[in-house]
């Protein structure tokens, strides 16, 4: 195929980090030329892994105005000097600038990225803000890409495009993940395990409920801690364990920060590597993620491809990472919708097939392998349009 240069915009380097190493490479050897441009310094492992040309822009990740005209200035800029294909925008505010820039530039094919939908659980005037920034995106891009098919949904049912300008590639996510190197259960080594488990004072009787994820609101952490106090009553040996840090922005009240770091039936390990991950989700029997909003419940899926039971609430984004009663549970988002979520998975036979259901739905739909070549012919769809 003819090759493709694209621009990538993101707020913060973690983003492309998270949800694109990797894929940035195997567009590469498609014949795709990727630039990358956050506000971060450049990650120069990254850059070099996955063959990407680095471009630092500031890009304020609150609406700005000053600020903003600047960081679309300078991306009207490089659009102008490097001449690029298709100009993609990930996050709202990454988004929103570089369809701006994009549109400023004469670029044909503007394509926004759509991670998940920040304005749904936000009130009042912000609310308004946040949405009506959503809209002026969406009416920018010719192509909306969003990350799973209840994000589509709801972006049709509150006007924010047209059916027609989005879709989902595959079943939905970025990328997917790595069900045979990464996140396989197969590859756990039981010493570290148990290493890890005699670190964290988790003893063989213990059944641990567990979480991974930004420890805020948004993710239904207070509902989760009341919920896991009232199922304590049906089983004394619980312990609920928190992987990830506590949220700058979208902060706990502080009687919920208060008991997470001084109950001792509460593990909090705050943020961990990556590639730790799956370590931890080997510990757990039943994993909870009653969040309020998601694009697509990332961890909901890294849990599964490890054989982990799921619960998770009905909200956009969540309803999309499981098939009910097959590879887990929907549940209310409050602490009686948690505790009788966690009374059905008790029984271990339960828990066990529910795991292998899981596994096998997310390595046939979420694999990279599945999902990446997707991706590929979206981009070469869109490259013979404007050819």
């Amino acid at each position: 195929m003819e090759k493709m240069k694209a621009l990538h915009v993101f707020t913060i380097i973690n983003t492309p980090k998270s949800f694109f190493d990797g894929q940035f490479r195997y567009l590469a050897e498609k014949g795709h030329s990727i630039h990358v441009v956050s506000d971060s310094p450049e990650d120069l492992d990254f850059s070099r892994k996955n063959t990407i040309t680095y471009h630092q822009i500031p890009i304020a990740r609150k609406i700005s105005p000053f600020s903003d005209l600047s960081s679309i200035a300078r991306l009207v800029a490089l659009i102008n000097k490097e001449k690029f294909d298709i100009v993609v925008g990930h996050t709202p505010k990454g988004a929103m600038v570089a369809m701006i820039a994009a549109k400023l530039a004469g670029v044909k094919s503007r394509i926004y990225y759509r991670h998940g939908l920040i304005y749904t659980t936000a009130i009042g005037a912000m609310r308004w803000l946040l949405k009506t920034v959503e809209q002026c995106t969406a009416a920018l891009a010719t192509n909306i890409i969003n990350v799973s098919p209840s994000l589509s949904k709801l972006a049709v049912k509150d006007r924010l495009n047209s059916p027609e300008k989005q879709r989902v590639i595959g079943a939905g996510t970025c990328g997917g993940i790595d069900t045979e190197n990464i996140f396989n259960p197969a590859l756990i080594n039981t010493a570290e395990k148990s290493a890890l488990k005699s670190l964290l004072g988790i003893s063989e009787d213990d059944f641990i409920v567990g979480f991974c994820g930004r420890i805020c609101k948004d993710k239904g952490i207070r509902e989760l801690i009341d919920g896991f106090r009232l199922f304590k009553r049906h089983n004394a040996a619980a312990k609920l364990l928190l992987v990830g840090a506590f949220d700058t922005r979208d902060i706990l009240p502080a009687d919920y920060k208060k008991e997470i770091l001084g109950a001792d039936d509460i593990i909090s390990t705050g943020r961990i590597v990556k590639s730790q991950l799956p370590l931890y989700y080997s510990l757990m029997d039943v994993f909870v993620f009653p969040s309020y909003r998601e694009g697509f419940g990332m961890s909901v899926i890294e849990a599964s491809a490890m054989m982990v039971p799921v619960l998770v609430s009905r909200s956009h984004g969540c309803i999309d990472s499981i098939r009910e009663h097959q590879t887990g549970e929907y549940i209310d988002i409050s602490a009686e919708g948690v505790c009788s979520g966690l009374l059905k998975m008790t029984k271990s036979d339960i828990r066990k097939s529910v795991g292998r259901e899981g596994r096998r739905f997310v390595v046939e739909n979420f694999d990279f392998k599945v999902m990446w070549p997707a991706v590929a012919r979206f981009y070469r769809d869109i490259h013979h349009k404007i050819l």
